[in-house]
């Protein structure tokens, strides 16, 4: 995946998922794959894609991330699937934490252009590029009038250009579900 040091992090404790700049959101784990479960029409102008803890993977002592959040929802496992928080952004992409570890990205006025769901088992690249990750890219540029109710707000200048998603050493894309591209 394409690397980008404009973002905001957030973490639900045990995942994170970036905000870059240019509109993509990361979704990753080091402990899990992505299982890509639903994409939903939430309102007359935008999509969300659900993404699901899927196989886990040995973390090989794993280590501690490098970024501290910006902001970290708790989650509470004997909730299921009621949200724990919101994330939302100036752009109009939202993140909602589910208590199952579960989360949902959307954008309340753009459709999904592509989901890049890639995974690393190995040690290539090192221990702490093991696990999986996905990024949702939206198609377009609208940015809505009314925010999105939140329990945390991230800042998103003027759209950049994306950059586009590749592969790292030892990563493998995985196609069920895939959305685009």
């Amino acid at each position: 995946m394409a690397p980008n040091s404009k973002r905001s992090v957030v973490s639900n404790g045990e995942d994170w998922v970036s905000l870059f700049h240019d509109g993509r959101v990361k979704v990753a784990s080091r402990t899990h794959l992505w299982d890509i479960v639903a994409v939903e029409r939430h309102n007359a102008l935008g999509q969300a894609v659900t993404l699901a803890p899927g196989r886990t993977i040995d973390d090989g002592g794993r280590t501690a991330s490098a970024v501290t959040p910006d902001h970290c929802v708790a989650l509470t496992p004997a909730r299921g699937d009621a949200v724990a928080g919101v994330v939302a952004a100036t752009n109009g992409t939202f993140v909602d934490f589910l208590h199952n570890g579960t989360v949902v990205v959307g954008n309340d006025g753009r459709d999904i252009a592509e989901t890049f769901n890639t995974a690393r088992e190995g040690l290539e690249g090192g221990a702490s590029g093991r696990g999986g990750a996905v990024m949702v890219t939206f198609q377009g540029s609208y940015r809505p009038r009314t925010q999105r109710r939140c329990d945390f707000l991230v800042e998103i200048p003027e759209p950049e250009r994306p950059a586009h998603n590749r592969l790292y050493p030892g990563e493998y894309e995985v196609i069920d579900g895939k959305i685009g591209g």
